[in-house]
């Protein structure tokens, strides 16, 4: 992505938004958790064989070589849901690569985390390596980490042609599906410039038309800006939307948002944008970031762990094993906005519903003998257990 980006100026409504994002959300310690196992090696190695891949543009063999490396990497990391998405352009097929991760509450609500790995007149190693250095470092961590809503990790081809393959995506896939999208977070060009301060990143909302989903993006957009200041020693500014993987989406009425570099490299699409160029402590500060950003608007939340309130109450649930009726009693644990899930042994809901009091009782005898995991979780907390359940 190449672009010239200045300040946004604030209105009241982003205010408001900005206070509404900061009064709801804090440090997690255990996003930090996963956020600390953050690797810069990892990154290194990454832009290293990136850039050794040659140039990235459409129809050339080095798109493809790289195309495989990306392949790999996810199914090292444990992924078996890889799609290769193919759309024809300029006479030649290209490919945008899809590797889906599945929530456990709403597997069918997406956050969609891209970059392109297409580059123009040379390796291409800050734009884009950089935001596939992170995006495949964001996989790496969240592989075994349950999250509600699904993931998909989408590096597109194309976006140097005029961004061909996220159109390609959104027109071929998301609208005839009509796939539900809660956000899209899209990282381009985030590698600095070696030998300068590289302290600050600019966090993109959408500022275009059309508008109807520009409120929830201012908002998402400071929500974004926070979780840098929470996970990475990085300053935030506010800045626009534009030209990037995420546009498409934009056009379709989806909510995005996105990370781009304060210092705009001068080696954009030349034999220069190199590693030697950019600064790779930046590309780790900024990982660590993106990963925080994604744990939290991904809802991670940590399996067979119960999460006491400041008072030590925890909630109770008996009997276990069961047999017809499972009691929960949340004790003295708020229940504002809490939901309670059951989700069967191949990972399918079978029960979601809203908690109305302290105290509620599900009629287990309505589903079959087996093992279960219930799922209860808040703005505040999250429980998850197994239910042993027989009819015998």
């Amino acid at each position: 992505m190449t672009m010239i980006k200045y300040k946004s100026n604030l209105i009241f409504i982003a205010i408001i938004f900005s206070s509404i994002a900061a009064g709801a959300q804090s440090y997690n310690s255990f996003y930090g958790s996963i956020v600390n196992l953050c690797s810069f090696d990892s990154i290194n190695n990454n832009l290293i064989e990136f850039e050794n891949l040659g140039i990235k543009e459409h129809g050339t063999l080095a798109q493809k070589n790289t195309l495989n490396w990306l392949i790999n990497k996810y199914a090292d990391y444990g992924y078996l849901d890889i799609e290769i998405d193919t759309f024809n352009y300029a006479a030649q097929d290209s490919y945008n690569l899809v590797v889906t991760k599945h929530g456990t509450i709403y597997p069918n609500s997406y956050l969609i985390v891209d970059a392109h790995y297409d580059t123009k007149n040379g390796p291409g190693t800050n734009d884009n390596g950089s935001g596939v250095s992170i995006i495949l470092e964001i996989a790496r961590l969240l592989q075994n980490v349950d999250t509600e809503f699904s993931i998909k990790f989408i590096n597109f081809s194309g976006e140097e042609d005029g961004l061909v393959g996220s159109s390609s995506y959104v027109n071929n896939i998301v609208v005839p599906n009509n796939m539900d999208i809660k956000l899209v977070f899209n990282i381009d060009q985030v590698g600095g410039i070696n030998s300068t301060t590289n302290n600050k990143i600019i966090c993109e909302r959408d500022e275009s038309s059309p508008t109807l989903s520009n409120a929830s993006s201012w908002l998402y957009t400071d929500t974004l800006a926070t979780c840098v200041s929470l996970y990475s020693n990085l300053i935030t500014e506010i800045s626009f939307a534009y030209s990037s993987d995420y546009i498409p989406f934009q056009y379709n009425n989806e909510v995005i948002t996105g990370l781009f570099e304060k210092n705009q490299s001068p080696y954009t699409h030349t034999p220069s944008d190199i590693l030697s160029n950019m600064d790779v402590n930046y590309v780790y500060e900024v990982a660590k970031a993106a990963i925080g950003a994604s744990l939290f608007f991904a809802v991670a939340f940590q399996t067979n762990v119960g999460i006491a309130t400041k008072n030590k109450t925890v909630i109770s649930i008996y009997p276990n094993p069961v047999k017809d009726i499972l009691t929960i009693n949340l004790n003295k644990l708020a229940i504002d906005h809490a939901k309670l899930c059951l989700i069967d042994a191949i990972g399918k809901t079978i029960l979601l519903k809203k908690i109305n009091t302290q105290k509620e009782q599900l009629l287990m005898n309505n589903f079959p003998s087996g093992i279960y995991t219930l799922v209860i979780s808040s703005p505040t907390f999250y429980i998850a257990k197994k239910i042993v359940h027989s009819v015998y």
